[in-house]
Formats: C-alpha cells, sequence, structure tokens
C-alpha cells in the first residue's frame, strides 16, 4: 500500500484526492457557487431595496417598492427575505469552504506508541494536531469508516483521521489498535463519560447533559431568529408613523412582538437552563429547568434494549439504532441515531451499570448477538 508505509515502530499514511475526484468536485463547487451566489444576489437586492423604502420618512404608497403599498405585506417581505438570507448565507459559506478544502487538501497521519499526529496541509498553509494515546480510551471507526475517531475521558470525541476512503481508514484503524493498545467493546467504556455528552455530578444524583458546544449553537440560531422578528417588528412600528395605523397591522405587530420575546427567552433558556437525566438506581428522573421552576418527570427503569430497525418499510430505508428504557409501566425511547449505533450503545453501557438494570442488544445486525450484560462490579 504506497498511501501506508512503516518505518521502524511509526506507521505513516498519506492520503489526497485524485485527479478524477478534484475534477468532479470542481464542477460541483462552480455549479454550486452560481447557485449560491444567484440566491444570495436578488433576495438580497429586494431585501435591499424593501428596507431603504420603509426607512423613508413618507407614505409607502409614493414609492411602493415590488409593488407592496401596505406597510405590514412589505415587512413580511422583509421578513421572509432576511431569514432565506440567514440560511442560506452561511450554509453556502460552509458549503463552499467544504468542497475547496476537500479539493485541494493533503492529510499526514503519523503513528508512534505515544500517540498521533494529524497534518492537514493545502498548499504551504497547513495546521497540525497531536493527539496522545495516553489522554484516549478508545480508537474507533464513525460512520461506516468515513474517519477515525478517538475519545477522551471526559467524553469527548476528537478525530484522527478523515482524509482516507472506507478501506484506508479500517487499514489505519488496525494498525493504531495494534500500536496503541486502545480499543475494544464498547461495554468496556461503561466507566467512562458518553460520548458527545456532558456529566454532571450533583447532590443526589448524576445529570447527564447534551454537549455544551450544541447547546450554544442552539442559542445562537434561537437569537438570531428571535433579533430578526424584533426588528421586524420594530420598523412595522416605525411605518405606522406615516402610513396610518390599520388592525393587521397591529395585530402583526404583537404576533411579531411575542414570537420574538418567546424566541429570545428560548434562547436564554437553552443557554443558562437545565434539560438533563438525573440517574438513580432503577429509575432516570428528567429534570428541565428553564426562567422558571424546575419540571421533573421520572421514568422507572427495569431493562435497557438497544435496538436496530429501518426507518420505512421499504429496503432503501434509513437504519435507526435507539435505546429504550423498558419497565412494567411502558417504554420510553431515550436516544435514537441514524448514522452511528456506537453513542446510543454506550449510553446504554453507562446507564446500565449506574441504574444496576440489564442491558439487551437486540437485532444489530451482523456479528451482534441477542445478549444480556449486568453489572460486573458494585
Amino acid at each position: 500500500m504506497t498511501w501506508l508505509t512503516q518505518e521502524g515502530e511509526v506507521w505513516r499514511a498519506r492520503f489526497g484526492p485524485s485527479a478524477h475526484s478534484r475534477v468532479m468536485m470542481g464542477l460541483g463547487w462552480v455549479f454550486w457557487t452560481v447557485g449560491w451566489l444567484a440566491g444570495v444576489v436578488v433576495p438580497g437586492a429586494a431585501l435591499g431595496k424593501l428596507v431603504l423604502a420603509l426607512l423613508r420618512s413618507v407614505p409607502l404608497a409614493v414609492d411602493a417598492p415590488q409593488g407592496f403599498t401596505s406597510s405590514w405585506g412589505a415587512v413580511l417581505a422583509v421578513l421572509f427575505l432576511a431569514l432565506w438570507l440567514c440560511v442560506w448565507v452561511p450554509v453556502g459559506l460552509v458549503a463552499q469552504v467544504g468542497l475547496l478544502w476537500a479539493m485541494f487538501v493533503r492529510e499526514e497521519v503519523t503513528v508512534d506508541p505515544r500517540g498521533v499526529t494529524r497534518r492537514s496541509m493545502v498548499g504551504p498553509w497547513g495546521r497540525s494536531t497531536r493527539i496522545d494515546f495516553s489522554g484516549l480510551v478508545d480508537v474507533y471507526l464513525r460512520r461506516e469508516g468515513q474517519a477515525v475517531m478517538g475519545l477522551r475521558h471526559t467524553g469527548e470525541e476528537v478525530a484522527l483521521s478523515q482524509g482516507g476512503t472506507a478501506e484506508q481508514h479500517q487499514a489505519l484503524w488496525a494498525r493504531m489498535r495494534e500500536v496503541s493498545g486502545v480499543g475494544g467493546p464498547v461495554s468496556e467504556l461503561k466507566h467512562v463519560a458518553p460520548m458527545g455528552r456532558e456529566v454532571v455530578a450533583v447532590e443526589g444524583g448524576v445529570w447527564v447533559l447534551p454537549a455544551r458546544t450544541t447547546r450554544l449553537r442552539w442559542a445562537w440560531v434561537q437569537g438570531v431568529l428571535g433579533m430578526v422578528l424584533l426588528l421586524s417588528m420594530l420598523l412595522l412600528a416605525w411605518r405606522q408613523l406615516f402610513d396610518g395605523t390599520s388592525v393587521v397591522a397591529l395585530l402583526l405587530m404583537g404576533v411579531l412582538g411575542g414570537l420574538a420575546a418567546w424566541m429570545l427567552r428560548f434562547a436564554l433558556w437553552t443557554l443558562r437552563g437545565v434539560n438533563a437525566w438525573e440517574v438513580r438506581p432503577g429509575a432516570l428522573v428528567r429534570r428541565s429547568r428553564g426562567l422558571g421552576r424546575i419540571h421533573a418527570v421520572r421514568y422507572p427503569v427495569e431493562l435497557l434494549e438497544v435496538t436496530r430497525r429501518r426507518q420505512d418499510s421499504e429496503d432503501g430505508g434509513d437504519i435507526v439504532f435507539s435505546l429504550w428504557l423498558r419497565s412494567a409501566d411502558g417504554s420510553f425511547e431515550l436516544m435514537r441515531d441514524t448514522v452511528d449505533r456506537r453513542p446510543v450503545e454506550h449510553l446504554g453501557h453507562w446507564l446500565a451499570h449506574r441504574l444496576d438494570v440489564p442491558l439487551r442488544l437486540k437485532a444489530l445486525g451482523a456479528g451482534w448477538e441477542d445478549s444480556v450484560t449486568r453489572r460486573l462490579d458494585a
């Protein structure tokens, strides 16, 4: 394998797109860029013209931009265009940067007995990351070989290799496990924080929360949406000074103001509130706390079960992995994933160890046996 070489105890892998892949990605980038620019320039020009007309201290009928003669209709158009651009611009930029990076990046992964060094280069520019095996508790493949990942004690996932094919990642993963001795069954990770989650110890129990980075991103999205709604309401209120007050405009102002306040409050709740599971022997307690009181719902657990099923009845449907809480009171789906089964199974083992209940792995496909595991130590 020319892409993978060995120098004593050191393995070095080099990844880069083929000429054919670069041509295809280049064509895709051109078509995407043309469509993305059209989706930015046309709505952006219309938005700018509408906003400038609405900010003028004359009746809207004098200018009638885009044929609008009512302030509330023009403000609704501004709101739609603003929301469109808030979504389309960042999505397009991320896609463009991703395609350009994939076209020109060259990746080199060096594996030695102490850790992994990953270098990504685009022309003369690049970055290097060093991950020591001593800081990892697991090395595994994700998304059917799309990447080689490492898991820290905190539950944080770190990419060890992303530039190769599934077959290349499979071979490199085997070398990493051989050199480091890290990696094994998911059941061995029951003492490690679940993948992609935070674990906070509180008096009387343990809280399992979503990753903080996820909460921050959602708070930003909700905050931006709330500000757009608020500015739309203020713009409509400004127009009432020159176009006269109407019942429709007043009702729309109330709706926009209410939605803005709700969205901004929800953003603050996402950032500062609590939405967590408290782990207790034999039960999980769902605790939700926003800006007001704490709500608690108790779910008794007699058995945890990880299942595998198709999302629809057709053979082409996505595979869904789910973690279920089973008890005499009924069943509750705690988590699902359509990309990878490892996070679902890891959380199942982690909870089974702390709840002191069995975990059943049911119908998980080739290589998976229907089995029941119990807590092995107190």
